[in-house]
């Protein structure tokens, strides 16, 4: 864990300009073991005002920014005496900025992250255990699945804020124009890559683009790691097993994904070299007939669209459809919340974590953004089930697996493993051969 830490940030600081001194926390500090006492300026004076930073990437995407903008001026109006400066920073420079400014002695006091992140935060020990910070019954209202992903060696890391499992949406006009009934989605996997390919033979829309039957992340990046595990996962397979084992080889269920992968780009059934945004972007042009993708689809695609609610009606989401295993395989991604162990405002923090997981932050998350809530007491809520969409990512998050990211090299080797895509889509290489090459480079992560 040291040598990957002192790597990691070496290599980060060879190729980045750190945070400046506007995260404001200062240095130093450490974690007890009870809930920390107010700050030495609270304590001073009770009218003085406590700024806490708060590292995230939502304040500066176009599609959160206005619900980050009102849970944060809902909290400082119910906590006047504490202010929250937000230090937005985008998502591909996010984990690099915050370990490089936090191994530095200037961390921000709250940060958020994702799974990926939360695990390189903790293994560059610079998060707080939230035990004994936060309110037991919050700890203990976590999802199941969200608190296992969270829990370090028995500690609670981070704190599960909004969970976001990906579903299957489908584009009605091209089912129409392909023969196929635009309000029955497949049942079945099988199902699904027979209608993609039977749209995939419109070959160009109305207006001359090439159409595509299923989006598939084939560009070079963990984020296609990230759904070639979940393609693995419908046909049977695991990433680690019970003893944190590298088994994403054994079996058949890697290579026959990246088999179905091969042939689908090789058919023209998916694009090549492609990422998220660009699959949305497709998506949102009417070119693309399956995309696999989390609860945010729905804004992203009314705001991108410029047509808003009135786009709802040209798509619809539904469970990814069960594969070897017999059941809705998929992952989870997770907004997740951590305090600094560097943090000298620690209790301010907690407060504010508190807030943006509680009821009235949850639902407005929900009401602008359509996320829901890792809180068993929130998620069930009747107005976080509001509607057929939230209904839908509700029943999907009861077979949704969280990514098994505790390790901290785990997004190098989602990384690694996207070199098997290209090998197979680009390379003209056998799924055999492409493991053989790649797989060794991920157990070498692994230190197997």
């Amino acid at each position: 864990m040291k040598g990957f830490r002192k790597s990691f940030i070496s290599a980060a600081l060879a190729s980045m300009v750190a945070l400046t001194a506007a995260c404001g926390s200062g240095g130093g500090g450490s974690v007890g073991e009870n809930k920390p006492q107010a700050t030495k300026a609270a304590n001073d004076n009770g009218n003085k005002q406590i700024e806490i930073t708060f590292a995230n990437w939502i304040s500066v995407e176009d599609a959160t920014k206005a619900a980050y903008e009102k849970m944060v001026a809902d909290f400082e109006a119910a906590n006047p005496d504490i202010k929250v400066k937000s230090l937005g920073i985008p998502f591909n420079q996010f984990k690099d900025q915050v370990l490089i400014s936090s191994s530095g002695g200037n961390p921000p006091d709250v940060m958020m992250a994702n799974q990926n992140f939360s695990a390189a935060f903790v293994g560059a020990d610079i998060a707080a255990p939230l035990d004994g910070m936060l309110d037991a019954d919050l700890l203990n209202d976590i999802v199941d699945g969200s608190k296992q992903g969270v829990t370090y060696d028995g500690k609670i890391m981070a704190y599960p804020w909004a969970p976001h499992p990906n579903a299957l949406f489908w584009n009605k006009s091209l089912f129409k124009s392909a023969g196929l009934d635009p309000e029955t989605p497949p049942a079945t996997w099988d199902e699904l890559i027979t209608m993609a390919k039977k749209i995939a033979e419109l070959k160009k829309n109305e207006s001359g683009n090439p159409v595509y039957g299923l989006g598939i992340n084939t560009a070079s990046h963990s984020y296609s790691g990230n759904m070639l595990f979940r393609d693995v996962l419908t046909y049977g397979g695991q990433f680690i097993d019970d003893q944190n084992k590298v088994v994403f080889d054994q079996g058949d269920a890697l290579k026959n994904a990246l088999a179905n992968i091969q042939e689908l780009v090789q058919a023209g059934v998916a694009p090549k070299g492609v990422e998220i945004k660009d699959l949305r972007g497709m998506f949102i042009a009417g070119t693309l007939g399956f995309h696999i993708d989390s609860d945010v689809g729905r804004q992203i695609f009314r705001d991108t669209s410029g047509k808003g609610e009135a786009f709802d009606a040209e798509w619809g989401v539904t469970v990814v459809p069960p594969g070897a295993t017999g059941r809705s395989e998929t992952v989870f991604s997770e907004h997740q919340l951590l305090i600094a162990k560097g943090s000298k405002k620690q209790e301010a923090a907690a407060k504010f974590i508190e807030f943006l997981v509680s009821k009235e932050a949850m639902t407005t998350y929900h009401n602008m953004n359509g996320v829901m809530s890792a809180r068993k007491s929130i998620a069930a809520l009747p107005e976080m089930n509001d509607d057929d969409y939230a209904t839908i990512f509700n029943k999907q998050m009861e077979t949704a697996s969280p990514f098994p990211a505790k390790n901290p090299v785990f997004d190098n080797a989602m990384k690694t493993a996207s070199d098997m895509i290209i090998l197979v889509t680009e390379g003209g290489q056998t799924p055999e051969s492409a493991i053989g090459q790649v797989m060794p480079k991920i157990k070498e992560l692994y230190a197997e």
